[in-house]
């Protein structure tokens, strides 16, 4: 009879279950980056820029023997004339003018850049797909959902027929 007790203990404590795991053990990570991004921008834009030149202002007087004269161009006035005594005056003076021109002058620019880029890790268990072939009969629904009270009542049945050396064992104990 105790032998009879342990191997219903045995059989009672066993228990079948799926070698395959729904998940697998270790999570996938999605991302694990930690980086520097450095860039370095130079620009170089040459921009138009006007120049003006100023002209000293000369002025200059020679007296010779000659006849008068005058003379202007864009810079300067020249004239010369004769005096009264036979001498010849002349006389030549610079136009308060400025050149202009455009040039154009190289504008250079440096951006430098720094980000640190730092993506956490997420873990995420991967799941996989299922494939059902067919849905269940009533029949199989009837066996699936009916299989608890099926233990309790061979539970139940076997502790009414080992009711005697059950009841010996607990007092036994006790």
């Amino acid at each position: 009879m105790k032998h009879l007790l342990f191997i219903f203990l045995l059989l009672l404590f066993a228990s079948c279950h799926s070698s395959r795991q729904a998940f697998p053990s270790e999570p996938v990570v999605l991302n694990n980056n930690d980086s520097i991004k450095e860039t370095t921008v130079v620009k170089t834009i040459y921009v138009p820029v006007t120049v003006e030149v100023p002209i000293p202002q000369q002025s200059e007087s020679i007296v010779t023997a000659a006849d008068t004269s005058r003379v202007e161009t864009d810079i300067a006035v020249s004239e010369a004339w004769i005096n009264e005594d036979g001498t010849l005056y002349h006389s030549i003076e610079n136009k308060p003018v400025t050149y202009t021109a455009e040039t154009y002058v190289p504008q250079t620019t440096t951006d430098h850049n720094i980000e640190a880029i730092k993506t956490k890790e997420i873990p995420v268990p991967q799941p996989y797909a299922v494939e059902v072939e067919r849905k269940l009969t009533l029949m199989e629904q009837i066996k699936l959902s009916s299989w608890w009270l099926l233990l309790i009542i061979s539970l139940f049945s076997i502790s009414y027929i080992f009711r005697n050396p059950l009841y010996k064992l607990v007092r036994k104990i006790i």
